[in-house]
């Protein structure tokens, strides 16, 4: 009887190893997608039809690793424009200059939970097949107070994909209408691994782009 129990305590245990292996080894799967949003702003006079302004589209990705991306503003110039990395394997969030050569990194902060549907004036919808919570978009005002200008839908599901946007402001004198929206997502699509990626002969500066850190050290 001794020992059939030493054998079972030793299946037991062997059992258990590739388990345990298996859980240190293996990093979580998140469900990779690209996807294109628009941005489309249009001049809104009162008394007069809306005429569009500007039309902008940007690349948003994220990988199985969980990585996010950004290519920012298509109406910023290539000189100009910083694309966005949230690398959770490096634990570091990079904006990235492919024509200059440099890249601006930070620490990585902990990633909102974004919105909640059981919060009042919150709801879970779907909008062209990608679930988001919908609730009130909020402008601050000089006085510290805040008014609505619109709504806003934000997918948690997605690491907080901006799906849907649709606000009234004012800049610069002009009435503007402005519109977000995905105009199409590729679902389980890994995007390239170069996107993630900081070449070595990049220049990286700690900080950001025009707020560099004085205290940080350069290092890979």
């Amino acid at each position: 009887m001794k020992t059939v129990v030493i054998n079972l305590t030793l299946l037991y245990s062997v059992a258990l190893v590739p388990l345990a292996l298996s859980g240190q080894t293996e990093p979580p799967r998140y469900r990779p997608y690209i996807a294109t949003k628009k941005m489309t702003v249009y001049l809104a006079e009162p008394g007069k039809s809306e005429v569009i302004k500007n039309v902008i589209r940007e690349t948003e990705a994220r990988d199985s690793r969980g990585r996010r991306f950004s290519s920012r503003g298509s109406h910023i110039p290539a000189r100009f424009r910083y694309e966005w990395i949230r690398d959770v394997v490096t634990g570091r969030s990079y904006e990235v200059n492919r024509q200059q050569r440099v890249a601006y990194f930070t620490a990585l902060d902990s990633l909102p939970s974004g919105p909640d549907a059981s919060h009042p004036g919150m709801k879970a919808v779907e909008i062209g097949g990608v679930p988001c919570v919908e609730g009130p978009a909020r402008q601050v005002k000089p006085d510290g107070s805040t008014e609505m200008i619109g709504t806003t839908c934000v997918s948690p599901e997605l690491g907080n994909l901006l799906v849907h946007d649709d606000h009234r402001v004012s800049i610069g004198g002009e009435n503007l209408h402005i519109v977000s929206e995905l105009e199409s997502i590729q679902w389980d699509t890994e995007p390239p691994t170069e996107w993630f990626h900081v070449p070595a002969d990049y220049k990286l500066v700690p900080g950001h782009p025009g707020q560099p850190s004085s205290n940080g050290r350069i290092t890979r």
